[in-house]
């Protein structure tokens, strides 16, 4: 009896675990993620640290001795660092959640789209469950914990022999009520109603001043009309023809359903990377110009039929914070511009969109409208 509670007491010192398992949702068609479970760490000094994708939310995060962590967010991955209290193997649990970018799905999951985290620190062989939606299969492991772990997936249905669609489709209870909520949001998002908009969302959803971004939408935008692909999949159209592509997760909480997820970014033809590179340079230039007060270079930047006026909007420039780095958040060819992020104060962000034309020497700003984001 004391010789087996020794030997107990010896695997727990030592830090081992029966067996260390995760558990995975994944929606192919939206790249919905969701992630929970715990790892054996075996950390190498007190600050480790994992990489992630970069819409990721981290819902749980713990660790014996974790002290403190610190989240980076950049275009190509979310960074989060520990802080660990002592150097020792120990158990990790770890959920979060997001949408991965399905253009780099392409048939697997594997490390170009940093669906697991890349550890900076070694980990040991853990269980892996996946779940996916009907139709979806696995088809394989290339590789498992302690390596990054790498799977394909198969659409079953490609391999069906196509069937006659009925035209009167039946309709699911909940997929009925998605469609509901989802007109009580375009409703709201036409009435610029923040109020609205927010009754809507989950209580962390409205932390993150969504509600007041999407009620932001410039009067210039005119009203909005919304097409729902599916459960997840909403294409919002403003009357200047632009499109939208949104990814949402609905959530049922006390009888009704809450928008728990969000993600919106342009549909449209992809930008090349040379394009988008060179409006990269021309924000980089532009914060430059207000970092040095350098009116006549501002000037330079822009069309002269600017529609507010090139004096307003200098003014309006060197009002701006130039402090930390402005990023261009999204790119559109049709008409062309960008949407660029600047990190005014604390507590508020702007976003810039910007329509530009080609100048002489750079780009040239031809519209202007500022939303705030909170």
């Amino acid at each position: 009896m004391r010789r087996g509670l020794v030997i107990l007491l010896l695997l727990l010192l030592t830090g081992g675990i029966a067996q260390a398992e995760v558990q995975v949702f994944f929606l192919p068609e939206s790249g919905f993620l969701r992630v929970h479970g715990e790892v054996m760490m075996r950390p190498v000094s007190s600050t480790p640290s994992f990489l992630l994708f970069p819409t990721a939310q981290i819902t749980e995060l713990w660790t014996d001795d974790l002290i403190s962590y610190d989240v980076q967010r950049g275009p190509h991955g979310t960074m989060v660092t520990l802080t660990l209290g002592q150097v020792r193997p120990q158990v990790f649990s770890l959920a979060y959640e997001g949408f991965l970018d399905t253009e780099s799905i392409q048939g697997s999951l594997d490390r170009n789209s940093l669906w697991f985290p890349e550890f900076s620190f070694p980990i040991d062989a853990a269980k892996i469950i996946v779940a996916l939606p009907e139709h979806w299969e696995l088809v394989g492991w290339q590789s498992e914990p302690p390596r990054y772990p790498v799977f394909s997936l198969r659409d079953n249905r490609a391999d069906q022999i196509a069937e006659v669609i009925p035209a009167a489709q039946v309709v699911n209870e909940f997929t009925s009520r998605v469609q509901m909520q989802v007109s009580r949001l375009t409703t709201a998002i036409n009435q610029r109603n923040s109020t609205e908009i927010a009754a809507l969302l989950s209580p962390s959803l409205r932390e993150t001043r969504l509600a007041t971004y999407l009620a932001g939408l410039p009067l210039s935008e005119g009203q909005i009309s919304s097409e729902m692909r599916d459960q997840f999949t909403v294409i919002f159209t403003t009357n200047r023809g632009l499109r939208y592509h949104a990814s949402l997760v609905w959530q049922e909480s006390a009888g009704r359903l809450e928008l728990r997820n969000f993600q919106l970014r342009p549909q449209g033809t992809q930008i090349p990377p040379d394009l988008l590179r060179s409006t990269e340079d021309f924000t980089s230039q532009l914060r430059r110009a207000v970092q040095t007060q350098n009116q006549a270079q501002l000037l330079s930047f822009l069309a002269s039929d600017i529609e507010q006026g090139q004096m307003p909007v200098i003014q309006f420039l060197l009002s701006l914070n130039p402090t930390l780095p402005w990023t261009v958040e999204y790119a559109v060819y049709d008409p062309f511009g960008i949407t660029v992020l600047v990190p005014h104060s604390d507590s508020t962000r702007l976003l810039l969109q910007l329509g530009l034309t080609p100048g002489e020497q750079s780009w040239l700003i031809q519209h202007l409208e500022v939303i705030p984001v909170g």
